[in-house]
Parts: structure tokens; C-alpha cells; sequence
């Protein structure tokens, strides 16, 4: 019942050499002819192209992948010097093909994210990204459940949070790669060294208007070097030489980012919106009195 089909092949005997000479080392020579003319008939009969017949474990076909774990498995079983049992060998089929199960739904996991934020695909923004991921990682799982495997779904279960811990930590490549693509994040720390570069040139020349030159002079010191800091980013950004500078300058930009500029954006809004809405305010103010005079002249 292990077999879809059936047969047989009567080979001749190989010749007395073959069977009892101790020195035997597999020459032609020593072998019977009538055996090797009936072996070059054989051969052809299982091997030849269209005699091939794809292997299937659990009804599931075997790909290479699948036999390289196969291989795996039951190398480990043999390490021993006695004969593994039938119950450890169908743990290692089981083990196997539940390995095989977990590649099958990485690769789906992989194949689907790659076309939503790989290398060529633009920008997604972190919630829609998540939500693609939420949807592929459903799908691997199912790749994961529909593939047939032996053990029971308790046995299953180890294999499936295994699964799910390399969908986490590969969508965290993704995650990764796709804030690379980010032109404005790509573009944050110029912009703040700039801005500092532009705020400390400005205040510079207040204090210089006013008589200040220690201020004016501690401005121009920073201003210089926001300016180098600058100059260092961008050859650490475009030659990929002194990556560790670059990353630490980015690493000051985002302080600055968060502790200072940022803040201070905000309350320009802020002040910006409460001014809009307060001019707005009185011209509709405005606009309701000048109708109630009008209203007063009719009658």
C-alpha cells in the first residue's frame, strides 16, 4: 500500500567472483557478461527520461528542498551504531516534511512581500505595511495548514510558531527596508544640520548687531560645525566609507530632531493655527454685526 505501482526485474548472477572472491573491487572484469548486458537493460528502464516518476511522501511531492531535509533527518537517526526503530523513523519523516511545510510558507511569506515593498517597489507607508504583512502572514499559515504533513496538529503546532517567528523577524528586514526608501527620513539629518547651520548664522548676526561677540562667537563655532558635520554625512552617505560617523551624526540630527526642532515646529503651528482661527473668529464676528446694522437700517 506504500506503492502506487508495482514491479520486477530477474537479474542473472553477477558470477562466483562477485559473491565470494574477498578482493573483489567492482572491475567489469570480474563480472559475469550476461549480468552487465541485463544491468544496461535495466537502467534504462527506471531511469531513462520518460520512465521518470516524480516521488510523493503523504500524497505531497518531494522537491529537491524536500529531499535535502529528508537527507537531514535521517542522517541524524543513523549516526548511531544500531538501527533506529520504526518510530524514530517516522518522527524524522514527520519532522521532515513539517520542515518542508515551514519552507513552503516562508518562501509564499517572501515571494508576496517582495512584490509589495521589495527592492523595486516604492515607499509604504508603516500602517499600510503592517497591514500587507498581517495578510501575507495569514496566507504563509495557510500555505502552512493546507500542505500535508504527518504527526497530528499537536506535533504541527511547534512548526507552525516556528513559522511565525521567521515571518516576525523577516518582516522586520522588510520593515527595515522599507524606511530606507523613505526620501523624507533619507533626507532628515541634512535638514536639520542645515537648519541649525541657518539658526545659528542668524543668531550670530543679531548678537553681532547688539555687541555680543562671545554669544556671537559660540554661534559661529556651532554653525561650523553643523557645517562640517554636513560635509562628513555626505561623503559617509555617498562613498559608504566612515559609516560610523555617519550613522552617529544621524544619531545626533534625531536628538535634535526630537528635543529641539520638532517642538518648536509645532508650537509654530500651533500658534500659527490658534492666530488663523482667532482672525477668522473676528471676521465672522464682523461679518455678523455689519448684517445686524444692515438688518437695523432696513426697518
Amino acid at each position: 500500500s506504500c506503492f502506487a505501482d508495482l514491479s520486477c526485474f530477474l537479474l542473472p548472477h553477477p558470477g562466483l567472483r562477485v559473491a565470494t572472491d574477498p578482493k573483489f573491487d567492482g572491475k567489469l572484469a570480474d563480472i559475469e557478461d550476461l549480468f552487465t548486458k541485463f544491468i544496461g537493460e535495466l537502467i534504462p528502464s527506471f531511469l531513462a527520461p520518460d520512465k521518470l516518476v516524480i516521488k510523493e511522501i503523504g500524497g505531497q511531492k518531494v522537491t529537491c528542498r524536500d529531499l535535502v531535509q529528508y537527507f537531514k533527518s535521517y542522517v541524524e537517526i543513523y549516526k548511531g551504531g544500531s538501527l533506529p526503530e520504526p518510530k524514530t523513523m517516522l518522527e524524522a519523516t514527520a519532522e521532515a516534511n513539517n520542515l518542508s511545510a515551514v519552507s513552503s510558507g516562508r518562501d509564499a511569506y517572501s515571494a508576496l512581500m517582495e512584490n509589495v515593498c521589495g527592492g523595486d517597489s516604492p515607499y509604504l507607508s508603516t500602517n499600510d505595511l503592517n497591514d500587507e504583512h498581517q495578510r501575507i502572514k495569514a496566507r504563509a499559515l495557510d500555505v502552512f495548514s493546507n500542505t500535508p504533513k504527518m504527526g497530528g496538529e499537536e506535533y504541527s503546532e511547534i512548526y507552525q510558531q516556528k513559522l511565525e517567528q521567521e515571518l516576525e523577524d523577516l518582516y522586520v528586514k522588510y520593515k527595515a527596508q522599507n524606511e530606507s526608501k523613505n526620501i523624507f527620513k533619507a533626507a532628515k539629518t541634512p535638514a536639520v544640520l542645515f537648519t541649525v547651520l541657518l539658526v545659528m548664522y542668524l543668531t550670530s548676526g543679531v548678537f553681532q548687531l547688539i555687541g555680543l561677540t562671545l554669544p556671537a562667537f559660540a554661534c559661529n563655532l556651532a554653525m561650523l560645525a553643523a557645517f562640517a558635520s554636513l560635509i562628513v554625512w555626505a561623503y559617509s552617505r555617498y562613498t559608504g566609507e566612515g559609516r560610523q560617523f555617519g550613522i552617529y551624526i544621524d544619531g545626533i540630527a534625531e536628538l535634535l530632531w526630537k528635543n529641539m526642532l520638532k517642538p518648536a515646529s509645532e508650537k509654530v503651528v500651533q500658534n500659527g493655527a490658534q492666530k488663523a482661527a482667532l482672525v477668522s473668529m473676528g471676521n465672522v464676528l464682523k461679518e455678523t454685526v455689519a448684517k445686524a446694522s444692515g438688518d437695523r437700517k432696513t426697518r
